[in-house]
């Protein structure tokens, strides 16, 4: 079974010439997920609940989730969510457990959410000292797509959510009727964030694997999902040449919090 291909950069040049020449190499676009652990697998936040792990049990638990979001965000949005799926892009929005695993079609905004929120210690002459080595995920969501849908016979590209194929991941479905593997799918442009952002999604099914285990059981396309790791000692070099060209935190989150986060780094104050 194919291992995913792993690529180590320590130079921010490097990254945007491993990103160029996979643009060239590929045939459709390329969708980036950043994460500051490299440990992490791609699971969406539902699945990560510590004590309810069961498929029927987890479907029960979004269910639940959705009826509370439902009943208790009346007074705070005109928003109706009669559409399931608008729910759960709005829950997404706000952080809480959904089926989607959030992704960007900027490589930039990927490499800030990898590095940018990085664990780390302070040493006694208040240096930072980075803990984790960080992660960019690399996916072909075509490719993806085809081979997830492969029983179905899918030759097209991303899916909507008013596609047929989407009856099968449609929030609140009957478990034993929902599609086993993830898919990548466009969401509602539902704040500013978003689409700052170039949020993108994937949605998961019945199997609870993360995507980068998926990819070797269920023998997807070679090199359709790739990791890119980032050593925790080439960090902080790292952030210095992100924030030069611009990807700072106002750009990811174009709104007072991002600024005022901006502003506490760009004083010194670390976030």
């Amino acid at each position: 079974m194919a291992k995913i291909k792993e690529k180590k950069i320590v130079k921010f040049s490097e990254y945007i010439s491993y990103i160029e020449t996979l643009q060239e190499t590929m045939s459709g676009s390329l969708w980036y997920r950043g994460s500051n652990n490299s440990s992490h697998h791609l699971i969406p936040g539902l699945y990560r609940h510590k004590k309810r792990s069961g498929m029927l049990d987890l479907s029960n638990l979004e269910s639940e989730l959705i009826t509370r979001f439902q009943q208790r965000s009346m007074p705070f949005t005109n928003r109706s969510f009669n559409d399931p799926w608008e729910a759960i892009f709005y829950m997404q929005h706000y952080r809480l457990p959904t089926r989607l695993l959030d992704w960007t079609e900027n490589p930039f905004i990927a490499f800030y959410f990898a590095i940018g929120n990085s664990a780390y210690d302070i040493a006694a002459d208040g240096e930072l000292i980075f803990t984790t080595d960080a992660t960019v995920w690399i996916l072909d969501p075509v490719r993806w797509n085809r081979h997830a849908l492969s029983h179905q016979t899918y030759d097209r590209g991303i899916l909507l959510t008013i596609d047929e194929e989407m009856k099968g991941y449609v929030p609140s479905t009957s478990i034993s009727k929902m599609n086993n593997h993830p898919v990548a799918l466009y969401g509602t442009h539902n704040s500013p964030r978003i689409v700052a952002q170039r949020g993108v999604f994937t949605v998961f099914g019945q199997s609870a694997s993360g995507m980068d285990e998926l990819y070797t059981s269920s023998r997807f396309p070679k090199d359709c999902l790739i990791k890119i790791v980032i050593p925790k000692e080439n960090i902080k070099s790292l952030r210095a040449a992100l924030f030069s060209y611009g990807f700072t935190e106002s750009v990811v989150y174009p709104d007072l919090d991002g600024l005022a986060l901006e502003i506490k780094r760009f004083f010194e104050f670390e976030v």
